[in-house]
C-alpha cells in the first residue's frame, strides 16, 4: 500500500470518529487486506491525531473477544496520554462512537525493551515490569460493524483503543498468581461477570512478550515508563450515557468510569 492510499485510510478514520458518523468499510483502493498494511495505516493515523505516545493497548488475547471478533491472534494498537485517566474518572459518553468496557491487567515498564534481532523470553520481559495496574480499556472504533471488520480494519482503527482508565499501580506484584487473580465486572451495581488473568493468553505477561516481539519485528520497541494493557479478561458490555462501571480486582482495588 502507497503512502497516499495510507494516508487516505487514516484521513477517514479519524474523520469519522471526530465526526460521530461512522464508516461502513473503508474504500476499496485503501482497505488494509493484511496486518502490515493495518499498522502502516495506523501510523498515519496516529501522526495525522497527534499527541505524546503513552504506551499500548493488545486486543483479541482472550478465547471470548477472538470469538467475538472472529479473529484467530492478537492485534495492537497505541494509547496515547490524551486518552489516558485515573479512575475514579467520568467521560463524556459523545467523545466516543460506542464504549465497550473492558477490565484488563495493564503493567508500567520501569526499563526499556528496544526491538533487536533476536526475540524476547518472558523471564527478561518480566524482569521489567515495574507495576501491575488494575484497569478498564474503553473499547470505540470508526466502524459501525466493527466486530466484522477483521484483524487489518481493526488494527488500521489504531486497534479500537478509545481510552484506558487506570487504577492504582501495585510494585509489589510479584508475589500474585496473576493467571489465577479474579476479576469481577459491575455496570450500574449489578455483576455482569467475572474472570481472571489467565483469559489473556494463558497470563498477561504472556499478552506482554507477545506485543514486545510484534513491536520488535516491526522495528520498535518499548520506552521505560510506559503502559501496556493487555486484553480483557471479564464479559463486556456497552454502556449508555450514564451507565457506571467498577471492576473489582480485588487485592489490587477498583477502577471506574461513569459516562456523562
Amino acid at each position: 500500500m502507497t503512502s497516499d492510499l495510507s494516508t487516505r485510510a487514516a484521513s477517514l478514520l479519524l474523520q469519522a470518529r471526530r465526526s460521530g458518523l461512522a464508516l461502513g468499510r473503508l474504500p476499496e483502493d485503501c482497505a488494509p487486506s493484511t496486518a502490515k498494511e493495518g499498522y502502516e495505516i495506523q501510523e498515519s493515523f496516529l501522526e495525522q491525531l497527534g499527541g505524546e505516545g503513552a504506551g499500548y493497548k493488545i486486543g483479541a488475547t482472550s478465547e471470548m473477544a477472538q470469538a467475538f471478533l472472529g479473529l484467530g491472534h492478537p492485534f495492537s494498537g497505541r494509547v496515547l496520554a490524551s486518552n489516558l485517566f485515573e479512575s475514579p474518572v467520568e467521560l463524556v459518553a459523545d467523545s466516543f462512537l460506542f464504549r465497550l468496557i473492558e477490565p484488563e491487567f495493564a503493567f508500567r515498564l520501569s526499563a526499556p525493551l528496544p526491538a533487536r534481532g533476536e526475540a524476547y523470553g518472558l523471564p527478561e520481559v518480566e524482569a521489567v515490569v515495574g507495576a501491575v495496574i488494575p484497569a478498564i480499556e474503553v473499547v470505540t472504533s470508526a466502524f459501525a460493524n466493527w466486530q466484522t471488520q477483521g484483524a487489518a480494519a481493526l488494527i488500521s482503527d489504531n486497534g479500537a483503543n478509545g481510552a484506558l482508565v487506570l487504577g492504582t499501580p501495585c510494585e509489589d506484584w510479584r508475589a500474585l498468581d496473576l493467571a489465577e487473580h479474579r476479576v469481577s465486572l459491575s455496570i450500574n451495581g449489578d455483576v455482569l461477570g467475572d474472570g481472571t488473568g489467565k483469559q489473556a493468553l494463558g497470563h498477561p505477561l504472556n499478552a506482554l512478550l507477545w506485543l514486545v516481539n510484534s513491536l520488535s519485528e516491526r522495528g520498535q520497541g518499548l520506552a521505560a515508563g510506559e503502559i501496556v494493557s493487555t486484553g480483557v479478561v471479564t464479559p463486556f458490555k456497552c454502556l449508555e450515557r450514564g451507565d457506571r462501571a467498577v471492576a473489582d480486582f480485588g487485592s489490587l482495588g477498583k477502577v471506574e468510569v461513569t459516562f456523562l
